[in-house]
C-alpha cells in the first residue's frame, strides 16, 4: 500500500530529508528534475509543479527542436506535473535527499488534458489493460558501460563475460550500486559482468504496473550518479565503441489478473504450453514489432542492434527459449510463463517501451490474431524467417507512422518530436568519425 502524505512527512523528519527531487524522464529517457527544499514539499504535493512543455521536444543535449509540433503549439507554455506519492524514495547515494516521480497531464493556460510525458502515456495503457481484467508484471534486464571519467577507457580491458574478477576489480563501486538501489526501494536481482570490456548487466525483480518502469528509471539514474561520484562514467548508450558489442534492455513481462494473484500466461493442455490469451498477445507484439522498433531502439546508435547476422533479433519472430528471436518464451510451469522481448536496446525509454508493448499486445487480444509457428529452439533465426525489422532512421519512422495502433498509443506529438530529434542529431554525425560523434550525443546523459 502506498504511503500517504502524513506518513511521508513523518519519514522525512525522521531521516532528516532536506531536499526532494520532483523527477521524470523525457522522451530520450533522460532524467529531468527540480530539487525542492523539504519545507515546500507538502505544498507542492497538494498543488503541482511546472515544467516547460518544450522539455519533450529536446535532444539529449537539451537543444530545442523548434520545428516540432510541440514547440509550435506550446513553445512558451508549461505543463502541470503532479507528484505520485507511491514513488517516494530516499536516495541513499545523495545526502539528505529523496525523490518523487511526477506525471504531467494539464495545460495551465487552458486547463486542457494533455498527455505528453512518457509516464502518463504508460499509465493510460495500463488503465486500458485493467478494463479487460488484466495487469502486467514486468522488469527490464539492463546492460551498461562503465569507463574511467578522465581517460574514457572501459574499467575492464578484456572480453570475459560473467567473470567474477571483473566485479572484484571494482567491488566498491558495484557494492555501492546494489546497496544504494536496494535501500532506495528497488529489489535488485543480480549484477554481473557482460561480454564486452567495461560492460555489465543488472537485473531486478519484476513489479506490477508502472512500477516496473519506475524501477528501471531509478536504476539507470542511480547507477549514473553513483558512478560519477566515484570518478567513473556509466552509460546506457547502446554501442559507444565501434569494435565492441551492443547493450540491450530486454523486457521481461507477463499478464496477470488485476489483483495480481492469477497468472494468465500458461496452459499445459495447449500445443506450446501457452494460454490462448498469451498467443493473441504475442501475435499482437509481433504484428506491431516493425513500428515498435523505433521506440525500442530509439537513437541513431541503437539501430546497430537491428542488423542481420547479429545475436540480437532482426526479424519479428518468436520461439521457446530461443535467444535469437524477438520474443523468447520462457516456461517454468503454468504460473511461471513469461515473455522476453529481446528487441529493446539499452537506450530504450522504459515507459515508452512498456506502453508500446501493452498497446500491441492488447491489439492482438482485441483482434484475436493468429500466432505464427515458433522458430525451433535449437535453430538460429535467419533472414526471411519473419517480417524484417526496420534498421535505419527513415524506415523505422515510416513503420511507426504507418501503424495507427502504436502511433495513437504514444501520441502524434511524440512521434513528430522523436523523428525531428533524430533527424537533427543525424546532421551532427559525420561518417568518418561517427562513433566519436555518437559518444558526444549520447554517452554522458543516456
Amino acid at each position: 500500500m502506498a504511503p500517504n502524505l502524513e506518513e511521508i512527512l513523518e519519514r522525512m523528519k525522521k531521516e532528516n530529508i532536506k531536499n526532494v527531487r520532483f523527477e521524470f524522464l523525457d522522451y530520450n529517457g533522460i532524467a529531468r528534475s527540480k530539487t525542492i527544499p523539504a519545507r515546500h514539499f507538502k505544498d507542492l504535493v497538494n498543488s503541482s509543479i511546472l515544467f516547460p512543455i518544450v522539455t519533450f521536444a529536446t535532444d539529449c543535449q537539451f537543444s530545442i527542436i523548434k520545428e516540432s509540433d510541440l514547440c509550435k503549439k506550446y513553445f512558451h507554455s508549461d505543463v502541470l506535473m503532479f507528484a505520485d506519492l507511491s514513488t517516494f524514495a530516499v536516495l541513499h547515494w545523495v545526502k539528505n535527499t529523496a525523490r518523487v516521480y511526477v506525471t504531467g497531464r494539464t495545460h495551465p493556460a487552458s486547463g486542457a488534458d494533455i498527455t505528453l510525458d512518457p509516464r502518463a502515456i504508460l499509465r493510460k495503457q495500463i488503465e486500458k489493460l485493467s478494463t479487460v481484467g488484466l495487469s502486467i508484471f514486468s522488469a527490464y534486464e539492463l546492460e551498461f558501460w562503465v569507463v574511467d571519467r578522465d581517460s574514457g577507457k572501459p574499467i575492464t580491458d578484456d572480453i570475459n563475460g560473467l567473470a567474477t574478477l571483473h566485479l572484484a576489480e571494482n567491488q566498491q563501486l558495484f557494492d555501492r550500486i546494489t546497496e544504494g538501489l536496494i535501500e532506495s526501494g528497488v529489489d535488485i536481482n543480480c549484477i554481473c559482468s557482460e561480454y564486452g570490456p567495461g560492460q555489465f548487466e543488472i537485473t531486478m525483480k519484476p513489479a506490477f504496473g508502472v512500477r516496473g518502469a519506475d524501477n528501471t528509471a531509478t536504476i539507470c539514474t542511480g547507477i549514473k550518479e553513483m558512478a560519477t561520484q566515484d570518478g567513473y562514467l556509466a552509460s546506457f548508450m547502446t554501442k559507444p565503441f565501434e569494435d565492441l558489442y551492443t547493450s540491450a534492455a530486454h523486457l521481461n513481462h507477463s499478464l496477470w489478473s488485476v489483483d495480481g494473484k492469477t497468472s494468465k500466461m500458461g496452459d499445459p493442455t495447449r500445443p506450446y504450453g501457452l494460454s490462448e490469451l498469451s498467443e493473441y498477445w504475442i501475435a499482437g507484439v509481433l504484428a506491431h514489432a516493425p513500428a515498435m522498433t523505433c521506440l525500442m531502439c530509439p537513437t541513431l546508435n541503437c539501430l546497430f542492434r537491428v542488423q542481420p547476422g547479429r545475436s540480437s533479433p532482426s526479424n519479428a519472430t518468436w520461439g521457446i527459449d530461443n535467444r535469437t528471436c524477438a520474443i523468447r518464451v520462457k516456461l517454468a510451469g503454468p504460473d511461471g510463463v513469461y515473455l522476453e522481448n529481446r528487441v529493446p536496446s539499452s537506450g530504450c525509454n522504459p515507459y515508452i517501451g512498456l506502453a508500446a508493448t501493452i498497446a500491441a499486445g492488447m491489439d492482438g487480444i482485441d483482434r484475436k490474431l493468429t500466432l505464427p509457428p515458433p522458430r525451433p529452439t535449437a535453430r538460429k533465426t535467419e533472414e526471411g524467417d519473419g517480417p524484417v525489422l526496420p534498421n535505419n532512421i527513415k524506415s523505422v519512422f515510416d513503420a511507426l507512422k504507418s501503424d495507427d495502433v502504436i502511433s495513437k498509443a504514444i501520441g502524434s506529438d511524440m512521434v513528430n518530436a522523436l523523428e525531428l530529434i533524430r533527424l537533427s542529431e543525424e546532421k551532427n554525425v559525420s561518417e568518418g568519425r561517427k562513433y566519436e560523434d555518437y559518444r558526444k550525443l549520447y554517452f554522458k546523459y543516456l
